[in-house]
């Protein structure tokens, strides 16, 4: 079975109402998840991430928090054209980081609508149990470092 590689992050920013985390809507694949996307040749998992967060989101200035590095591991379909509908085994790492600012600007090609989310609500809103556990790592992980 084939492999893809993508990388991402969980965007966590201090809002007026507290902490939240950004979690983004993929017309495509029709799921809240987080900015992510495969990595291009001689990319690096993390240079990967930090291209895909600011195409899908326009967020550039990320403080990446050290120690955190979670990777889901799946069977799916490709989505990759000329690779359509081919059976996969999918690796997605995700990264942590913070921002000082909510703007977001979707790029309403794949992306079509976000939210920022506290705790209780994000990890509700994820549909998937693998990535509900990352994301739960990803809070505890920034309640511990206070990078806000």
């Amino acid at each position: 079975m084939r492999k893809e590689y993508s990388g991402g992050f969980l965007v966590f920013c201090k809002t007026a109402d507290g902490l939240k985390c950004l979690v983004i809507y993929s017309e495509r694949n029709k799921i809240w998840g987080f900015p992510k996307g495969h990595l291009e040749d001689g990319e690096t998992e993390l240079e990967a991430a930090l291209r895909e967060t600011e195409e899908e989101t326009g967020i550039k200035s990320l403080k990446v928090i050290d120690g955190f590095r979670e990777e889901d591991v799946y069977g799916t379909l490709s989505n990759r054209p000329g690779k359509k509908g081919e059976s996969i085994e999918k690796h997605s790492v995700y990264f942590l980081a913070f921002t000082s600012s909510e703007k977001v600007n979707v790029d309403n090609k794949e992306i079509t609508a976000y939210e920022w989310l506290d705790e209780e609500a994000s990890v509700e809103r994820i549909a998937f149990d693998s990535l509900r556990d990352i994301l739960k790592k990803g809070w505890k992980k920034i309640w511990q470092v206070k990078a806000f």
